[in-house]
């Protein structure tokens, strides 16, 4: 892997049926999804005034698992950056693509500062489960699709 990888998929579901069996396995995998309300890039493009065509759709949604995250936060809140995951949703003429951006583990670990921590994981051991994270973001996906 790449230090840093643009994650893609596709499917013939229409956005709309794509982002239902894609909340449903979130959920299944014990992830919330945050600030859904929010989500909707083109509605906030045209309430800052810019004109998009009526039939594109483009959804970002923020997932993390709180229960996780909080605790790597308190150890290095450095590791913010990347505990936060999103996941872009557009259409693309009749198909509805999916993004997602994911960083290798030894980039995390370095860019961390490889830091031990006697109540909370190092941050190797952060990148390397972050890691897993990915794959596990990939099988959802790919579920859903």
């Amino acid at each position: 892997m790449a230090d840093v990888t643009i994650f893609k998929n596709s499917t013939d579901k229409p956005l709309e049926t794509f982002l239902q069996d894609l909340t449903t396995e979130i959920e299944a995998k014990g992830f919330s999804i945050h600030h859904q309300d929010k989500s909707d890039l083109v509605k906030f493009y045209r309430n800052a005034g810019f004109n998009l065509p009526n039939q594109y759709r483009h959804i970002m949604l923020q997932i993390c698992k709180p229960e996780v995250s909080s605790k790597s936060l308190f150890a290095n809140p450095e590791r913010s950056v990347f505990v936060q995951k999103f996941i872009f949703i557009y259409t693309k003429g009749e198909k509805t693509e999916i993004r997602f951006l994911g960083y290798s583990k030894d980039l995390m670990a370095e860019l961390l500062g490889h830091n031990e921590f006697p109540d909370a994981p190092s941050d190797d051991d952060f990148a390397t489960r972050m890691n897993g994270t990915y794959a596990v973001m990939e099988n959802i996906i790919q579920a859903a699709v």
